[in-house]
């Protein structure tokens, strides 16, 4: 949000993967003293006041922290039904705390649509404010001339994530949503995962052999390839919209043209700390105008 009102942005889009992956432990002893391991290093923090500015560090690279006792940690070493309890019920408390945070901030309307990797319990959560739109079902008027769709969905991955799809479901929806548009051509396509073999797909291949998969390396390094998908760029070939904003594959920040139209993977560092987005000029009287890659 602030980041839209810095660029004076009309219109902030945020295109899926809204989640963290990973939660950190922390083992709180008997004397008052924390122990966890953090990006391969042992901390010792001696209070609740260190325990909270390491959350806030924790918290800047998408991941969450979990406060037990040292037998509870060895539990839930054996217990994943709890564990994943545990890591929903830590994903939807901060996207709470995220939406709790837009409502009494927001000034610039926000689209936040599901990825593949969200769960899907964030839709409910997402639907209840009252500043934040979930776009997934909804054609959005982003001006007089300009109409968005969105799909959070992706192709099926080595990951099996909550929002997975064959590549037949997919032609299936997109049609659905795209048949709901005035002009195509017009229109802007927030689909989630990119086009495959674009540009904006390109990611190491993964041994699906072993778990968890892990990148196969030929010649000292890793094998890449497009992971994006068939039917997406099949529904962009076919229709040509204006726009395509895209995401997914976060090491692939790219642009590409495929026929007439642009299409976009801003990518994403928020494992490290940083947020990395795309700014798009757009004109209700002649459409697409620039894009410049933006971080912060």
């Amino acid at each position: 949000m602030r980041g839209a009102k810095h660029y004076k942005a009309d219109v902030l889009i945020i295109g899926g993967d809204i989640t963290g992956k990973d939660v950190v432990t922390v083992k709180e002893n008997p004397n008052g003293i924390y122990e966890s391991v953090f990006q391969d290093q042992r901390r010792h923090l001696k209070n609740r006041e260190e325990l909270s500015r390491f959350e806030e560090v924790v918290a800047t690279t998408g991941a969450y922290l979990y406060v037990a006792p040292a037998s509870e940690l060895d539990e839930l070493a054996f217990d994943k039904r709890r564990t994943d309890r545990i890591f929903s019920e830590l994903i939807l408390k901060r996207l709470e705390e995220w939406i709790e945070f837009a409502d009494e901030n927001a000034t610039t309307p926000i689209y936040v649509n599901a990825g593949n990797d969200d769960e899907l319990g964030i839709d409910e959560v997402l639907a209840r404010s009252k500043k934040v739109i979930q776009p997934e079902d909804k054609v959005i008027e982003i001006d007089s001339r300009h109409e968005m769709i969105s799909a959070g969905f992706a192709n099926l991955t080595p990951w099996h994530c909550p929002r997975d799809l064959s590549e037949d479901e997919i032609t299936r929806r997109l049609e659905q949503k795209i048949s709901k548009l005035k002009d195509p051509e017009t229109s802007i396509f927030n689909f989630h995962c990119p086009p495959v073999d674009s540009g904006l797909d390109t990611c190491p291949k993964l041994d699906t052999t072993v778990y968890p998969p892990r990148p196969i390396i030929n010649g000292g390094g890793p094998v890449m390839f497009g992971a994006g998908s068939t039917s997406v760029r099949a529904a962009i070939e076919k229709y040509q919209p204006m726009l395509g904003l895209h995401g997914h594959i976060h090491e692939s920040r790219n642009v590409a043209k495929i026929g007439k139209s642009v299409c976009i993977n801003p990518g994403s560092e928020y494992g490290e700390g940083i947020l990395r987005g795309a700014l798009v000029n757009i004109e209700a009287a002649t459409g697409y105008r620039s894009y410049q890659f933006v971080s912060g």
